[in-house]
């Protein structure tokens, strides 16, 4: 199914085994909305409806969303295939779960700049196939962005240190294992013992990238 949205774009989608499939264009959680609802209408394809679709995004498909609109939809989960979804902060005082899978097309996570008196957004990231191609967390308005390996639990945190439940910033990942091979101990001010840490820099631009290997 095919139609232009207000962005301008050509939106193409598909209903493939229960999934909710954005194959290209540029969709906003509305335009996901009422598709469905076309879907529904015509009968050619049986979808689950609102926060229970995973949705699907495919190289050529953006998916703009905010932290509102998951604080109401994260029961289901978002899929990277090659697309980008780029998630907006907005005020509150709620801590949004949102579950990501990360299949063999890779893709783009996105997060806007945003301020530690709204709300908080936990991504629980999983690799979905090993290898997949290159994921890149983008985070917009920051100077510097970490990552800690823990040990004991094997997981790694993105924006949140072990041991730790506040987030510097509004957005902190979660990922199973040690994907960047972090194997240095670094010792942070204020903390008790050294952390297996790695940090990026912005270097100039207007936001701190991190490439996740395959």
């Amino acid at each position: 199914m095919g139609s232009r949205n207000r962005y301008g774009s050509v939106q193409a989608v598909s209903c493939e085994n229960g999934q909710f499939v954005l194959v290209s264009g540029h969709f906003d959680m509305d335009s996901i909305q009422q598709i469905m609802a076309r879907y529904r209408r015509e009968g050619g394809v049986s979808v689950r409806w609102g926060n229970e679709c995973p949705i699907v995004a495919r190289s050529g498909a953006w998916l703009s969303t905010t932290l509102t609109e998951l604080d109401g939809w994260n029961a289901g989960t978002l899929n990277l295939d090659g697309g980008t979804i780029i998630v907006g902060h907005a005020q509150g005082t709620s801590v949004t779960m949102l579950p990501v899978n990360v299949r063999a097309g890779g893709g783009t996570l996105m997060f806007d700049s945003g301020t530690k008196d709204g709300g908080s957004l936990l991504v629980d990231l999983k690799r979905m196939c090993d290898p997949h191609a290159t994921l890149k967390l983008v985070f917009a308005g920051l100077e510097q962005q970490f990552a800690a390996y823990d040990p004991m639990t094997d997981m790694t945190l993105v924006g949140l240190p072990p041991a730790s439940d506040t987030v510097e910033g509004w957005v902190a990942l979660r990922l199973d294992g040690n994907p960047w091979h972090i194997t240095c101990p670094t010792t942070i001010e204020g903390a008790p013992l050294p952390q297996l840490r790695r940090e990026w820099q912005a270097n100039g631009q207007p936001h701190v990238t991190l490439r996740l290997p395959g």
